[in-house]
């Protein structure tokens, strides 16, 4: 093994040429790595969506969901159908097993099954539509177009010039338009004229889809030249449509078309109004491909945008909205400045501490290993994103800390007198073992996040992969490559600087060992404090709004306004959101009319958190008050977009039962106890009553008698309101739907008392004779689960701040001692007060056990099922699995530290640092006003990393005092001298890792806001576990000593006790 070692520590020219080559594969990597928000993450789930126009949402469940659903039930591997049946549509949401090995198999038969599907009302024209969700599915860059002299038509014609140009763009995958109206070709039928010629609509209908047609007869029975006979009808213009005769005789007039009807090119009508920064206009919203990079992909699109701005006319307007792009390019410009300031600040540290070769060569290591890592991870087909780049935060300190312990260990042995290199090796052995330990122990800790499942499994698979391959890197310089680079045959002295520093830590740890028997108690009695504190004052939100730069406002009118009616408000509304949040607003997108015309939602994107001061959450407590002063809207909710995976609402708990009515009650009564729990806002359900109807009762009877067909009625009635959907027609080389119409579509109920209806005879016969018309309340929404029906009440949580006293609202309502909620008790005194945003803070597990429990259903409602979901219960299972995970990995550890030491306590020893490491966190998370979250947790890993590193080499250092001194010293005495031997490198690593992370920590090269708890929770628990190491281990560590020679006296004592006289 030494000649092993002494051959690579002479191998300097090897050592240079390792450390290059991975600094230029690295670079390399960089240059042509894709980049990307967030990794590529297959949700396995999928949406089958079909439109029936027309339909209210009874008979879209019954002739469309149903049927589909009966389907799907019949396919394994799949987890729950969810589906809502609207007026005129049908969504149905496919979610798969967690982590099937399968997936493309069980989406194949999830659209087989669809396929299968046939037997569709007429009215269907459309297949359902099948689309697989994963991040690929979410726009990249939004482009808007619209026309300031409102030329709207040639608005139309540059969007559709731009949607081509764009999709041939490399590294775009699509390019949508949901706010474009397809054009269609209309026949606009004169009502008086069907009456005056007694013809029905169906007779007019009948003659245009027959006239357009296209037949291959046969061949002509030619050997030499055999040709295809087709007969040819197809409609090549507007005037071949004019022309459809539709009526004739031998001896009476021939009746065209155009006789009786308007034929013309327009759009289809609109059903719903997108709006774009205040104005109406078009949206395109480009998709990239799964392996393209975002920065790259965007910058193609703009450039080719700007070629064909300049042959546009200046009246059109070309802007972006919800740029994906510059947030990636933001972090990694944030990251990168805070990275050279940390290195600076690395190698100052270290040339403070050590000598200036020694302090570069240990720099080096860390552009060496992160590009190393770079390179690993273009290989396995990761991406660079913020799960990715959290990673190398995360490996950071750890990565500092290995190649400290092996330099300093050098630089103290090289200091002694005789052979260079043997001295070299003497450093490296004596530390090689308990850093190898560590790697291989922080890889177990690591690789435990495999075992995390479901989508917050898949989001953060590249954490794991990023460390692992870090750390291996690591593992190869610091063995194969620092070690000879530090083996120089000029003697460099130890700075002596630090001495005084270690002879005082020295004394004071002597005297410190005396009180071992108060100290730890101390230290337990804070870490259980700590823990009761931060569990009472301190909220846990897996990703919080903190950092949030979407906002929602939902705009409810009432019930049955009309599309222009719920603009009008939203208007008012965009109003507010620009003068309120002025230059902190990037864009707004306003959408009315998706489901019902009553309802409005309106994305408002935010500037990047680095660009402004104001948080997300001030400006939306700010706009709940300012839109209570908006007229004529019944209902206006404003949240946020938390970041991160999709989680669905805080608070998702769905109700099932056969029994619309316990149902019901059991989501009124849900209702009732969320708008009681204080920091509860936004509860919605998913079975609002839509817009009234009137419903046309028919006499059978006396349609039987009058001889009236119900289809001629249906088709008379729905050509009227609707239209009605004829054939198709490509017409300069465009498809385009043929849609007729009785008149101008702009009828009343009253239509339907004065018009006529053809018999079979073909006479007419007035409706009013066998029809009567009657107004009833609108239909709900009908939605399911796996087939039941059910009900979906949401809610957000607002998110606690940890730092403040309580307010005014925390004292004069009353509190939950068990739960910690606090509860609305004076309506008066509420309104008067500020929201509750300090102190005690809603925890969303904790609301959402209240609520069931005060639900109390298996009692109240026993024929209803209860399931939850959302945020709440994805803080939930993840905590489970990240729990899970954990205790697997300390296992691990545990094991791996026995076999080092061959010992069952000392391992102990330093898995006990871990929980008091985190004490550190809770107060710096405290008093900065953090909650904890996800990336907390992941920076709490970092810190156990570095901590067991630490506490490890100060075991293991104190066995190898403890084998030298033991029968020499007092047990105090070598404990201390020990413990000072690693004071250098104790406070090396934290102030090299401080330096590291604290910049982006306080924002010094700019702001991540995703990453500023990783960095707080890795540099303050750091400071925290420095203490711990350098003054509670060795007290525990002498409190061990103490307990093994107590156990020994005691088996000498009874075999003593034994023996024969």
């Amino acid at each position: 093994m030494d000649s092993f070692l002494d051959f690579l520590v002479r191998q300097k020219k090897f050592a240079l040429v390792f450390s290059l080559a991975f600094i230029a594969i690295g670079v390399l990597s960089v240059v042509g790595m894709q980049r990307d928000q967030f990794p590529t993450v297959d949700f396995e789930v999928l949406s089958v969506t079909t439109s029936y126009p027309g339909a209210s949402p009874e008979d879209v469940e019954k002739s469309v969901t149903n049927i589909i659903e009966e389907e799907l039930l019949s396919v394994s591997g799949i987890k729950e159908i969810t589906s809502s049946s609207r007026e005129g549509i049908s969504s149905i949401i496919v979610t798969l097993e967690a982590d099937l090995k399968v997936v493309t198999t069980v989406k194949n038969d999830v659209r087989n099954a669809v396929n299968r599907v046939k037997a569709f009302p007429e009215e269907v024209t459309d297949l359902p539509q099948v689309i697989d969700f994963n991040v690929t599915e979410f726009p990249v860059v939004t482009l808007n177009v619209d026309s300031t002299s409102g030329n709207f038509n040639q608005a139309r014609q540059i969007t559709d010039e731009l949607q081509v140009a764009i999709s041939r763009i490399k590294g775009v995958a699509s390019v949508d338009n949901p706010s474009y109206l397809d054009s269609e070709i209309q026949i606009k039928v004169n009502p008086d004229k069907l009456n005056k010629y007694k013809m029905s609509i169906n007779e007019v209908i009948s003659a245009i889809s027959s006239r357009n047609a296209r037949f291959t007869v046969g061949g002509n029975n030619q050997e030499s030249l055999e040709k295809n006979i087709v007969i040819l009808s197809e409609f090549e213009s507007i005037d071949d449509i004019k022309d459809v005769v539709i009526k004739s005789s031998f001896d009476g007039p021939v009746i065209r078309l155009g006789d009786i009807a308007e034929v013309f090119r327009g759009q289809e009508e609109e059903t719903s109004i997108t709006r774009v920064n205040g104005t109406k206009g078009f949206v395109l919203q480009v998709k990239k491909q799964p392996q393209a990079d975002i920065i790259r992909t965007v910058k193609r699109v703009r450039d080719r945008v700007a070629e064909l701005k300049k042959n546009i006319p200046d009246d059109i307007n070309i802007f972006y909205t919800d740029d994906s792009s510059e947030a990636v390019s933001n972090r990694l410009d944030i990251i990168i400045k805070n990275g050279y300031i940390g290195l600076a600040l690395v190698l100052v540290v270290l040339g403070v501490f050590l000598s200036l070769k020694t302090a570069f060569w240990v720099a080096v290591s860390i552009p060496v290993t992160l590009l190393g890592t770079v390179f690993g991870l273009g290989l396995t087909g990761n991406t660079i994103n913020l799960i990715s780049l959290s990673g190398f935060i995360l490996v950071l300190g750890i990565v500092v800390d290995d190649s400290i312990v092996i330099a300093e260990s050098i630089h103290h042995y090289k200091s002694k007198e005789g052979n260079l290199y043997k001295n070299v090796v003497m450093g490296l052995k004596r530390v090689i073992m308990p850093v190898v330990t560590t790697i291989i122990s922080t890889m177990l800790v690591m690789s435990s996040f495999f075992l995390m499942s479901g989508i917050l499994g898949k989001f953060i698979y590249v954490l794991p992969v990023v460390v692992l391959f870090a750390l291996a890197i690591s593992f190869l310089e610091i063995t194969f490559a620092l070690p000879a680079h530090l083996a120089t045959n000029k003697v460099e002295k130890q700075k002596r600087w630090f001495v005084p520093v270690e002879n005082f830590y020295n004394k004071c740890m002597v005297r410190i060992l005396k009180w071992r028997y108060l100290i730890v108690p101390l230290f337990i009695g804070l870490l259980v404090y700590s823990a009761m504190f931060a569990m009472k004052n301190i909220p846990f939100n897996l990703f919080p709004s903190r950092g949030a730069t979407v906002m929602f406002a939902n705009i409810e009118a009432p019930n049955g306004s009309s599309a222009s009616y719920t603009e009008n408000i939203v208007i008012d509304i965009e109003n507010l959101i620009v003068s309120e949040i002025g230059d902190d607003l990037k864009s707004y997108t306003s959408t009315i009319g998706s489901y019902f015309t009553n309802r409005a939602d309106i994305e408002i994107a935010l500037t990047p958190t680095s660009d402004r001061e104001r948080p997300a959450e001030d400006m939306q407590e700010k706009l709940k008050e300012l839109v209570k002063n908006v007229e004529g809207a019944e209902e206006i909710r404003i949240s946020l977009l938390r970041p991160g995976p999709p989680q669905g609402a805080d608070i998702e708990v769905t109700l099932v039962s056969e029994s619309d009515a316990q149902r019901a009650l059991a989501a009124d009564r849900l209702e009732e106890i969320l708008n009681s729990i204080d920091g509860v806002d936004n509860i919605n359900r998913n079975d609002e009553i839509g817009k009234p109807r009137i419903e046309t009762v028919l006499d059978f009877d006396e349609m039987a008698r009058l001889g009236v067909d119900y289809q001629s009625v249906y088709r008379h009635l729905r050509t009227a309101f609707s239209g009605s959907y004829v054939t198709d027609a490509t017409i300069a080389g465009k498809e385009e739907d043929v849609r007729i119409y009785i008149g101008e579509k702009d009828y009343t109920e009253n239509f339907i008392k004065n018009t006529a209806v053809k018999n079979r005879q073909g006479n007419l016969i007035p409706m009013s004779q066998f029809s009567t018309l009657r107004e009833i309340e609108g239909e709900p929404d009908y939605n399911h689960l796996d087939g039941d029906r059910s009900i979906k009440v949401t809610a957000s949580i607002a998110d606690g701040r940890p730092r403040g006293r309580s307010t005014k609202v925390d004292e004069i309502i009353n509190t939950d001692d068990n739960q910690s909620l606090n509860v609305k008790s004076d309506e008066a005194q509420l309104n008067e007060a500020e929201p509750a945003r300090r102190g005690p803070p809603p925890s969303k597990t904790t609301i959402l056990a209240k609520a069931l429990k005060e639900l109390n259903a298996s009692v109240e409602y026993p024929q209803v099922s209860i399931i939850t979901a959302g945020g709440a219960q994805e803080s939930i299972d993840s905590l489970q699995d990240f729990l899970r995970a954990f205790v697997v990995a300390i296992v691990g550890i545990f094991l791996l530290l026995a076999i080092l030491f061959n010992s069952y306590s000392q391992p102990m020893l330093v898995l006990a640092a871990v929980p008091f490491s985190l004490i550190g966190v809770i107060w710096a998370f405290y008093f900065h006003g953090e909650p904890l979250s996800f990336f907390a947790l992941t920076g709490s890993l970092a810190l156990m990393g570095v901590i067991v590193n630490d506490s490890l080499v100060m075991v293991s250092h104190l066995n190898y005092i403890r084998d030298k001194s033991a029968q020499l010293e007092d047990k105090k005495v070598w404990i201390a001298r020990g413990s000072r031997d690693r004071l250098r490198a104790v406070v090396l690593t934290t102030l090299t890792t401080m330096a590291g992370v604290l910049p982006l920590a306080y924002g010094i090269g700019g702001t991540d806001v995703f990453l500023q708890p990783m960095v707080l929770a890795l540099g303050y628990g750091l400071i925290f576990g420095t203490f711990l190491t350098l003054i509670l281990l060795p007290c525990m560590y002498l409190m061990n000593y103490d307990f093994i020679n107590m156990l020994g006296r005691i088996r000498v004592r009874f075999s003593r006790k034994k023996s024969p006289a």
